[in-house]
Protein backbone atom coordinates (compact mmCIF):
# COMPACT_ATOMS: atom_id res chain seq x y z
CA UNK A 1 0.00 0.00 0.00
CA UNK A 2 2.62 2.45 1.00
CA UNK A 3 3.99 2.22 -2.82
CA UNK A 4 0.78 2.93 -4.34
CA UNK A 5 0.78 6.33 -2.09
CA UNK A 6 2.14 9.78 -3.88
CA UNK A 7 4.97 11.36 -2.21
CA UNK A 8 2.56 13.88 -1.31
CA UNK A 9 0.34 11.36 0.78
CA UNK A 10 3.84 10.01 2.33
CA UNK A 11 4.60 13.13 3.57
CA UNK A 12 1.19 13.77 5.06
CA UNK A 13 0.96 10.70 6.79
CA UNK A 14 4.50 11.25 8.24
CA UNK A 15 4.16 14.46 9.26
CA UNK A 16 0.83 12.98 11.01
CA UNK A 17 2.42 10.30 12.82
CA UNK A 18 5.18 12.87 13.67
CA UNK A 19 2.33 14.61 15.58
CA UNK A 20 0.49 11.60 17.04
CA UNK A 21 3.67 11.09 18.72
CA UNK A 22 4.28 14.44 20.15
CA UNK A 23 0.78 14.35 21.67
CA UNK A 24 0.95 11.05 22.98
CA UNK A 25 4.38 12.08 24.58
CA UNK A 26 3.02 15.30 25.93
CA UNK A 27 -0.41 13.46 27.33
CA UNK A 28 1.89 10.64 28.91
CA UNK A 29 4.32 13.80 30.32
CA UNK A 30 1.03 15.24 31.45
CA UNK A 31 -0.18 11.60 32.81
CA UNK A 32 2.88 11.21 34.82
CA UNK A 33 3.82 14.44 36.11
CA UNK A 34 3.04 14.80 39.87
CA UNK A 35 -0.08 16.86 41.08
CA UNK A 36 0.38 20.21 41.75
CA UNK A 37 0.75 21.26 45.22
CA UNK A 38 -1.63 24.29 46.10
CA UNK A 39 -0.09 27.23 46.64
CA UNK A 40 0.28 28.65 50.01
CA UNK A 41 -1.34 32.13 50.64
CA UNK A 42 1.73 34.53 51.52
CA UNK A 43 0.16 36.79 54.22
CA UNK A 44 1.73 39.77 55.04
CA UNK A 45 4.01 40.03 58.83
CA UNK A 46 2.20 41.18 61.67
CA UNK A 47 2.93 44.53 62.40
CA UNK A 48 5.47 45.24 64.76
CA UNK A 49 3.86 46.51 67.60
CA UNK A 50 6.85 48.07 68.99
CA UNK A 51 7.22 50.53 66.29
CA UNK A 52 3.15 51.28 66.33
CA UNK A 53 3.25 51.65 70.36
CA UNK A 54 6.57 53.18 69.82
CA UNK A 55 4.81 56.00 67.65
CA UNK A 56 1.77 55.70 69.57
CA UNK A 57 3.88 57.09 72.66
CA UNK A 58 5.89 59.69 70.78
CA UNK A 59 2.48 61.09 69.72
CA UNK A 60 0.69 60.80 73.08
CA UNK A 61 4.18 62.92 74.46
CA UNK A 62 3.90 65.34 71.79
CA UNK A 63 0.47 66.02 72.78
CA UNK A 64 1.59 67.21 75.66
CA UNK A 65 4.06 69.84 74.16
CA UNK A 66 7.18 67.47 75.26
CA UNK A 67 10.03 67.03 73.31
CA UNK A 68 11.74 63.65 73.67
CA UNK A 69 12.13 59.77 72.70
CA UNK A 70 10.45 56.58 73.46
CA UNK A 71 12.12 53.27 73.24
CA UNK A 72 10.39 50.12 74.13
CA UNK A 73 12.51 47.27 75.18
CA UNK A 74 12.64 43.39 74.94
CA UNK A 75 12.00 42.92 78.48
CA UNK A 76 8.55 44.83 78.14
CA UNK A 77 9.59 47.97 80.29
CA UNK A 78 9.55 51.73 78.17
CA UNK A 79 11.57 54.24 78.45
CA UNK A 80 11.11 57.81 77.75
CA UNK A 81 14.08 60.75 76.88
CA UNK A 82 12.62 64.07 77.74
CA UNK A 83 15.09 67.02 75.54
CA UNK A 84 13.23 69.76 77.49
CA UNK A 85 14.82 71.69 80.30
CA UNK A 86 11.88 70.97 82.60
CA UNK A 87 12.20 68.16 84.85
CA UNK A 88 8.35 68.86 85.45
CA UNK A 89 7.87 67.13 82.45
CA UNK A 90 8.48 63.60 83.68
CA UNK A 91 4.64 64.10 85.12
CA UNK A 92 3.85 64.39 80.98
CA UNK A 93 5.54 61.39 80.55
CA UNK A 94 3.75 59.62 83.25
CA UNK A 95 0.46 60.58 82.04
CA UNK A 96 1.73 59.83 78.00
CA UNK A 97 2.69 56.02 79.48
CA UNK A 98 -1.01 55.98 81.22
CA UNK A 99 -2.61 56.38 77.71
CA UNK A 100 -0.93 53.46 75.65
CA UNK A 101 -2.97 50.65 77.13
CA UNK A 102 -6.19 52.28 75.89
CA UNK A 103 -4.73 52.12 72.45
CA UNK A 104 -3.65 48.69 72.93
CA UNK A 105 0.19 49.48 73.93
CA UNK A 106 1.54 47.87 77.10
CA UNK A 107 0.93 48.54 79.77
CA UNK A 108 4.85 48.87 80.02
CA UNK A 109 6.45 48.30 83.10
CA UNK A 110 8.78 49.76 84.61
CA UNK A 111 8.49 53.04 83.20
CA UNK A 112 11.21 55.26 83.06
CA UNK A 113 12.22 58.94 82.46
CA UNK A 114 15.21 60.96 82.02
CA UNK A 115 15.00 63.82 82.27
CA UNK A 116 16.84 67.02 83.92
CA UNK A 117 18.17 66.58 87.40
CA UNK A 118 15.19 69.36 89.13
CA UNK A 119 18.97 71.03 90.62
CA UNK A 120 19.50 72.09 86.86
CA UNK A 121 23.06 71.77 87.12
CA UNK A 122 24.37 71.00 83.84
CA UNK A 123 25.15 67.84 82.11
CA UNK A 124 23.23 66.46 85.58
CA UNK A 125 20.13 63.83 84.28
CA UNK A 126 17.96 62.44 86.44
CA UNK A 127 16.80 58.60 85.86
CA UNK A 128 12.55 58.03 87.36
CA UNK A 129 11.34 54.57 87.28
CA UNK A 130 8.00 53.66 88.52
CA UNK A 131 5.77 50.30 88.02
CA UNK A 132 2.88 50.29 85.85
CA UNK A 133 0.39 49.86 89.19
CA UNK A 134 1.75 53.05 90.38
CA UNK A 135 1.50 54.79 87.46
CA UNK A 136 -2.45 53.46 86.75
CA UNK A 137 -3.43 54.67 90.03
CA UNK A 138 -2.14 58.21 89.95
CA UNK A 139 -4.12 58.02 86.30
CA UNK A 140 -7.02 57.12 87.77
CA UNK A 141 -7.21 59.41 90.65
CA UNK A 142 -6.54 56.65 93.49
CA UNK A 143 -3.17 57.75 94.46
CA UNK A 144 -1.88 62.01 94.26
CA UNK A 145 1.34 63.34 92.67
CA UNK A 146 3.36 62.80 96.15
CA UNK A 147 2.52 59.22 96.20
CA UNK A 148 3.91 58.80 92.85
CA UNK A 149 7.46 60.39 93.51
CA UNK A 150 7.33 58.50 96.83
CA UNK A 151 7.15 54.85 95.32
CA UNK A 152 9.34 56.01 92.33
CA UNK A 153 13.09 55.14 91.86
CA UNK A 154 15.68 57.68 90.94
CA UNK A 155 19.18 57.92 90.04
CA UNK A 156 21.31 60.72 88.21
CA UNK A 157 23.82 60.65 86.11
CA UNK A 158 26.44 63.06 84.34
CA UNK A 159 26.45 63.79 80.77
CA UNK A 160 30.32 63.79 79.80
CA UNK A 161 30.55 66.29 77.21
CA UNK A 162 32.84 65.47 74.15
CA UNK A 163 35.92 67.91 73.75
CA UNK A 164 35.93 69.91 71.36
CA UNK A 165 37.11 68.74 67.65
CA UNK A 166 40.52 70.67 66.78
Amino acid sequence: MWPALSTRQRNLLIGLAVANLFLLTAMGALLLAPEPQPIAIVTPPALDTRIVCRSAAARALADRDVAGTVAIRADGSIDFAVSSDDPADAWDAFAASAELPAQDCGPYDPIRIDVPDPSLTPNLRLVVEARWADVKAWSLGQIDDEALSSRTIRSTYVIVPLPPER
